[in-house]
């Protein structure tokens, strides 16, 4: 069943912004949102939050140049915005309000391509544990969107797909309102023409335990290995550090020392290249005060890691059973 509404959802962070959008693990200054009805084919809400970082009151200046430039962002507009959890509250009271008692089921998210809520959003609140209601793990991405319906090559940004279209840009002062604006014509656009949002995107929050076998293949463009690690990290810490992108099932693996101890390293397999590639844009982001290194590694070598031909450990896991522990040269004192 089609959503009632679109909600438009665009983020600005205080450093790159564009195609390289969470890459530099800086925080969201604007968090801006425009509803379209789909009944209607029209916008019937627009809103621009300032956000203010944390950082805020540490340092002096919070806005790279690139983003002062590309915005037209000030230091003292962003230093007096909410910080995070107040403006995702603020929207969830007016998702609540106005757009019906079924929240999440009358209107369906969507944004200028994956890294607004894979990339930046969900990251940044995982990391200062905001809680977000189950609605933003679903979405429409306007790009894909697009390209599936035109049969097209990949639009890059907003602006590709105007002009694609021979639409004029929006010519509002306020620089997020001119991004969701534009994209909400691009949106008017698809309906008239006949396209139907239909088929959401799922942005997976629980890591699936599974088993790999040696003779399993995985698909190389679909691997990373972290480095860095702290010792005790977890599968679940793992994926926590990669929040907002989809773990394959059994999809991360823990590399061990000869003596069978953690290493520091883990080896990552995801559902596609896709999600592979934004893996690596994480690369020296964060775990504490740790730079974890993310970087390219093969199927064999999450087999080498991951593969284990235990019937009974397949068996195990079928039955619901979510943690396996490997023991090795236990000594009869210990027994």
């Amino acid at each position: 069943m089609a959503s009632s509404y679109l909600v438009v959802l665009y983020c600005v962070t205080a450093g790159q912004n564009g195609n390289v959008l969470g890459s530099d693990e800086e925080e969201i200054v604007v968090l801006s949102w425009l509803v379209y009805d789909t009944a209607k084919n029209k916008v019937v809400a627009v809103q621009s939050c300032t956000v203010k970082p944390r950082t805020a009151d540490i340092n002096e200046n919070v806005l790279s140049e690139q983003c002062r430039n590309e915005t037209g962002l000030v230091e003292e507009v962003v230093k007096s915005g909410e910080y995070l959890e107040n403006v995702i509250e603020q929207f969830h009271q007016f998702a609540k309000t106005k757009l019906g008692s079924d929240v999440g089921r009358t209107f369906c998210l969507i944004t200028d391509g994956q890294l607004h809520l894979r990339q930046c959003l969900l990251p940044e609140t995982c990391s200062k544990n905001i809680e977000l209601p189950e609605y933003f793990y679903v979405f429409f991405d306007l790009r894909k969107e697009f390209r599936k319906f035109y049969q097209g090559e990949e639009m890059q940004s907003i602006a590709e797909m105007l002009n694609y279209l021979s639409i004029e840009p929006d010519g509002s002062a306020d620089y997020g309102i001119r991004q969701i604006q534009d994209m909400a014509k691009v949106i008017t656009r698809l309906s008239a023409d006949g396209h139907k949002f239909d088929e959401p995107e799922v942005i997976n929050i629980r890591l699936e335990h599974g088993i790999c076998s040696r003779s399993d293949e995985v698909d190389s463009n679909t691997v990373v290995r972290a480095r860095g690690l702290p010792w005790q990290s977890s599968d679940q810490d793992i994926a926590k550090f990669f929040r907002g992108l989809n773990i394959a099932k059994g999809g991360v693996a823990l590399c061990l020392s000869p003596q069978g101890r953690r290493n520091g390293e883990a080896l990552v397999r995801f559902v596609n290249q896709e999600h592979r590639d934004m893996a690596l844009k994480r690369h020296k982001h964060h775990i504490g005060n740790r730079y974890i290194e993310v970087y390219k590694a093969s199927g064999e070598d999450f087999v080498n890691v991951a593969g284990g031909n235990s019937n009974e450990a397949q068996s195990f896991l079928s039955r619901g059973g979510q943690v396996i522990v490997r023991m090795r040269e236990i000594g009869r004192a210990h027994v």
